[in-house]
C-alpha cells in the first residue's frame, strides 16, 4: 500500500504562492458561486426539518423525503463521474445549478408529498447543511488545479469558510418566520413561500455566475469523445478512501441537520425561532473550526486532525441524544459542532494530494458518490428506526457508526497512510 501511495505526485499549479488566492478570475468565481450555494445550504438544512414537520409527515415519511434529497446528490455524483470527459466542468456546474432551481420551483408551488419527493430529486441539495454533491466534486478539483499543494489546506478552508458565513445568513433567515407572523397577517404557508422563492432565485444567480468560467479550469485529459480510465494505483486509493467515508457518511444520515431540526422541534415543541438561533451558533462554531483547521493540522498532522474531531464531535451526539432537557441537548450539540468540521478541509486536501492530477475529479466525484449513496439510505432507515425506537434511539446509532468510521480510519492511518500526517 505504501508504494502505491509513494507512487502519487501533484504537479506544479499555476499560481505562485506570493500571488494571492483572490487575483485569479476562475478561484474568485468559484469562490463567489459556493458562497451563493452556502446560503441555500444553511437555509434547506435547517428549514426541511420544519417544513416537513409542519405538512405533518410522520417520521418514516420524512426520513424518505430526506433520502430522496440525498438522491439528488448521488445522482449529481454520477453524473459528474460518466460525464467528466464527455461534458465540461463549466457546463456541468450550470447544468446542475439549474436542476436546483426546477427544483426550488417545484417546492414554491406545492406541499403535495409526491411531487417534494420529485422536488428532492432535481434539488443538488444537502440536508447536512454540507456539500457532497457534484458540484463541489467539479469545485474540489479546480482548486487543486489552480493552487500550489502547500497552499491548498488554507485554499480549502477558504472555500468552506465563505459559504459557512453565507450559511449563517441562510440559518438567520428562519428567525423571521414568528415576527412576520405577529406583526403581519401572513399565513405561515406564504411565509414559507416567500423563503422558497429566495432560495430558488439564489439557484438561479449561482447558475449565471458560473458562466465566467474559462477554460483555465478545465481538466488537463478532457477529451469530448472518451472516457479515460483511472490508473491501477489510484483506483485502488479512490476505493479504499471512497469506502472509508461511505461509512462515515451512513452513520451521518442518522444524525444530519435536518434530522436535528426535525428531533428539536418534534422533542421539545421548539418554534422556528429558537431553532434558528440554534442553528446559527452552530454555523458560527462551523466556521471557527473551519480557520482553525490548517493551524490544528499542521501541529497534529492532517489525519490525526480528521480521526479526533469526529472521536469527540460524535461522543458528544450520542450523550446529547440521551438528554431530556432542550437546554442541554442544544450545548452538548452546539460542542459537538465546535469540532465536527476540522475534517473538511483536511479530508479535501488529503484527497486531492494522494492521487495524480488527472484523477484528482474522478477522486473527488467517486467519494462523493460514496458518501451521498450510503448518505442516500440511511436517513430512510433512521426514519423507519424512529418511528419504532424513538428519534433518539435513531442518533445514538448513527454518532456510533461514526465513531467506529474514526477507528477504522486510525487502523488504516497506522498501516498506509503515514505519508500524509
Amino acid at each position: 500500500m505504501a508504494c502505491l501511495i509513494n507512487s502519487t505526485f501533484i504537479k506544479e499549479k499555476s499560481i505562485n504562492k506570493k500571488q494571492s488566492l483572490y487575483k485569479n478570475k476562475n478561484l474568485v468565481t468559484i469562490l463567489i458561486a459556493t458562497t451563493l450555494r452556502g446560503y441555500n445550504l444553511g437555509f434547506l438544512g435547517v428549514f426541511l426539518g420544519i417544513y416537513l414537520y409542519y405538512i405533518g409527515l410522520s417520521n418514516l415519511k420524512f426520513g424518505i423525503a430526506l433520502s430522496c434529497f440525498t438522491l439528488s446528490g448521488a445522482l449529481s455524483n454520477l453524473f459528474v463521474y460518466f460525464l467528466k470527459n464527455i461534458i465540461s466542468r463549466k457546463i456541468s456546474l450550470i447544468i446542475m445549478s439549474l436542476s436546483a432551481t426546477i427544483s426550488g420551483v417545484l417546492l414554491m408551488y406545492t406541499d403535495n408529498y409526491y411531487m417534494i419527493l420529485i422536488a428532492a430529486i432535481f434539488s443538488i441539495g444537502s440536508i447536512t447543511g454540507g456539500d457532497r454533491t457534484g458540484i463541489s466534486s467539479i469545485e474540489i478539483p479546480i482548486i487543486s488545479k489552480l493552487v500550489k499543494t502547500k497552499n491548498q489546506t488554507y485554499a480549502y478552508s477558504v472555500y468552506n469558510f465563505l459559504p459557512m458565513i453565507s450559511k449563517i445568513i441562510g440559518t438567520s433567515i428562519l428567525i423571521i418566520i414568528p415576527l412576520l407572523r405577529s406583526i403581519t397577517s401572513l399565513q405561515t404557508k406564504s411565509i414559507y413561500f416567500l423563503l422558497l422563492a429566495i432560495y430558488t432565485f439564489i439557484n438561479a444567480i449561482q447558475a449565471f455566475t458560473y458562466i465566467f468560467l474559462n477554460k483555465e479550469i478545465e481538466s488537463v485529459n478532457h477529451e469530448k469523445t472518451k472516457i479515460i480510465p483511472t490508473s491501477g494505483s489510484d483506483s485502488k486509493l479512490i476505493f479504499i478512501i471512497t469506502s472509508l467515508f461511505a461509512i462515515d457518511s451512513f452513520g451521518g444520515g442518522f444524525i444530519a441537520r435536518s434530522f436535528i431540526s426535525f428531533w428539536l422541534i418534534k422533542s421539545f415543541s421548539l418554534n422556528e425561532g429558537i431553532l434558528s438561533i440554534i442553528f446559527i451558533v452552530a454555523q458560527i462554531l462551523n466556521g471557527i473550526s473551519l480557520m482553525l483547521a490548517p493551524k490544528i493540522a499542521k501541529t497534529i498532522g492532517i489525519l490525526n486532525t480528521m480521526i479526533l474531531s469526529q472521536l469527540i464531535a460524535n461522543s458528544i451526539i450520542v450523550i446529547a441524544a440521551l438528554s431530556t432537557n432542550w437546554i442541554i441537548a442544544s450545548i452538548l450539540y452546539l460542542i459537538k459542532e465546535a469540532f465536527n468540521d476540522l475534517d473538511i478541509p483536511t479530508r479535501q486536501a488529503f484527497m486531492m494530494n494522494i492521487v495524480s492530477e488527472e484523477n484528482q475529479t474522478q477522486m473527488a466525484s467517486v467519494s462523493n458518490l460514496g458518501r451521498t449513496g450510503a448518505h442516500t439510505f440511511s436517513p430512510g432507515v433512521a426514519g423507519y428506526v424512529s418511528s419504532i425506537f424513538g428519534i433518539n434511539l435513531s442518533l445514538i446509532f448513527g454518532g456510533s457508526i461514526k465513531i467506529i468510521y474514526a477507528l477504522i480510519l486510525l487502523r488504516y492511518k497506522s498501516i498506509s497512510f503515514k505519508k500524509y500526517n
